[in-house]
């Protein structure tokens, strides 16, 4: 094949040996990125007539030229959603649904096993007050019991549990400083995996970002006329948990605007601010008291 002006994007699909680039498994990165870069700078054309195509021999007709136009298209896609994605951004959700999943299936089978007990010991149950956590220590010292494996390992998930929460913390501390600093990681890192990005959770206006993660809650509070929810994740923040009952729908609107300020900055800057946390921190302080 003679040698081509690279005007248009489909002369950048012909490898050194000549041949067309006809399925996304066989488009090398080199030329995705050829591709891309020439585009971004201008250089090469995305709208040819597909004649012009079959004219110069790059492909047999329109539907040829449809195909390797669609191919290159998902190729370059894909790059630009790598290019994009922030990679401790999607660990983060991911981690957070995983810890979340880990607090299920431990909350479930914990609840089983002191069923299991009680069952086994209704004389106890009248005057029963043994928690659950002393009750599976019990079971890992008793050899003959059937269930001293399942309790040795709900052991062990715990124990990794807590440190899949401390390396939780850790990470939303780098990805969100501002939020983390306000609400504290775990609290922080949830509202993002419930969001899905930091993009969606600094757009989010703070009456939603109140409320976010009560959505049974509101949906009752709509059809049923019962009062509306005061708070969602949020009310995991101990500031929130632990204050006055008659205080806690005004604290949670100021930790609610606080975080949404909170979230731009995390998503724009990137890095802790200082001056805003100890401002924001006291106007929750203030939330909290008598007026």
């Amino acid at each position: 094949m003679k040698t081509l002006e690279k005007k248009y994007w489909y002369h950048l699909c012909i490898d050194e040996q000549g041949s067309i680039m006809s399925s996304v498994s066989r488009i090398p990165e080199k030329i995705i990125t050829d591709v891309q870069r020439k585009r971004e700078e201008g250089c090469i054309s995305f709208h040819p007539s597909w004649r012009d195509a079959v004219a110069e021999g790059i492909v047999a007709d329109r539907a040829g030229y449809l195909s390797l136009l669609r191919d290159l298209s998902i190729g370059l896609v894909v790059r630009e959603l790598a290019d994009n994605s922030d990679k401790d951004e999607a660990s983060l959700i991911h981690l957070v649904r995983i810890l979340d999943e880990a607090d299920r299936s431990l909350s479930k089978l914990s609840e089983k096993i002191e069923d299991y007990y009680i069952a086994l010991n209704p004389a106890e149950l009248a005057g029963y007050q043994r928690n659950i956590r002393s009750l599976i220590d019990t079971l890992t010292k008793t050899t003959e019991d059937p269930l001293n494996r399942m309790a040795k390992d709900l052991q062990r998930l715990q124990e990794t549990r807590t440190t899949l929460a401390h390396d939780i913390g850790r990470l939303a501390e780098k990805i969100l400083p501002n939020m983390s600093a306000l609400c504290g990681p775990l609290v922080s890192a949830r509202l993002l995996a419930k969001a899905g990005s930091k993009q969606h959770l600094a757009s989010m206006p703070a009456s939603s970002l109140q409320v976010f993660g009560a959505g049974s809650s509101l949906f009752v509070h709509l059809t049923a006329g019962t009062n509306p929810p005061k708070h969602g994740i949020i009310y995991q923040y101990k500031g929130i948990r632990h204050a006055k009952r008659r205080f806690r729908g005004r604290v949670s609107r100021v930790v609610a605007c606080q975080l949404g300020i909170a979230a731009k900055i995390d998503l724009y800057r990137g890095v802790s601010d200082e001056i805003f946390i100890k401002k924001a921190g006291e106007r929750i302080c203030r939330a909290g008291k008598e007026t």
